[in-house]
Parts: C-alpha cells; sequence; structure tokens
C-alpha cells in the first residue's frame, strides 16, 4: 500500500521531501500543496480549497479513502483552528500519561524532584518496565 501511495504521488507530479520522505510538495500556478503520509492516514494541506477537493477525489478514485474533515489529532497531537491561526499541543496525550501514571490529581510543582537529592547508579532498583519509562 505504501509503494502504490507513491506511486500515486509521483504519477500526480508531487516531490518527495529529501528529509523527511513521508512529505510530498507540489507547487504551481500560486497554489501549495502539501501530503503527509503516515502508514493509512494523509494528511492534506493547500491554498487552494478547489484543488484539494480534486486531489481527494483521485486518491478515492485509486484507494477507496474515507475523507475525515478538518484534522483534529494526528500523532498525539492535537490540532486546533481559530480566526488568530493554528495551534497544536499534546495536552490529551500529556494527561493520557499523567492518568498512566497516577499523578492526574497531583499538585504541580517548579521542580518535581527535591533540589538536594543525591543521584547514583549505584544501589538504585532498575525500572521494571522499559516502555514506561520511555513513554
Amino acid at each position: 500500500m505504501v509503494y502504490q501511495t507513491v506511486i500515486f504521488f509521483y504519477s500526480a507530479r508531487y516531490t518527495q521531501f529529501m528529509n523527511d520522505h513521508s512529505l510530498f510538495i507540489k507547487s504551481s500556478e500560486g497554489s501549495f500543496t502539501t501530503l503527509l503520509a503516515y502508514v493509512y492516514d494523509i494528511i492534506l494541506a493547500r491554498n487552494d480549497k478547489e484543488k484539494i477537493e480534486r486531489i481527494k477525489q483521485a486518491l478515492n478514485q485509486t484507494f477507496k479513502i474515507k475523507d475525515l474533515g478538518d484534522l483534529k489529532y494526528f500523532l498525539y497531537l492535537e490540532i486546533k483552528r481559530s480566526k488568530k491561526g493554528i495551534m497544536v499541543n499534546e495536552m490529551k496525550y500529556t494527561l493520557e500519561l499523567l492518568t498512566d501514571a497516577g499523578l492526574l490529581a497531583c499538585k504541580p510543582a517548579l521542580s518535581p524532584i527535591d533540589n538536594h537529592e543525591k543521584l547514583s547508579s549505584i544501589g538504585s532498583v532498575p525500572f521494571t518496565d522499559v516502555q514506561v519509562y520511555r513513554r
């Protein structure tokens, strides 16, 4: 599927961004389009609404896509639009992390660690769940 998507973008004259191979760009006649592909999700951004509808129709004819409307969430990012611009935050992800760690009701602190604490790699117990530590 990924290979077919790349072939589709190339045939529609999109250029693959060299620093991020999931990003495709097309600029012509004063319009600009970006397509960001991540597994089975594609984010479309364009300064011309009519042309974005055309690319969605072409994608639907080739892949039978489902249009989810304006972007609200993507990879733990929450996207909100207003007249002032676009705001991106990770509030939902942060709340999930706090809930998983059992810290949702905790009071905020300038520093979550005692400033006088002496850290040492000797005698400390390693984390049992590396996945939780990495999150």
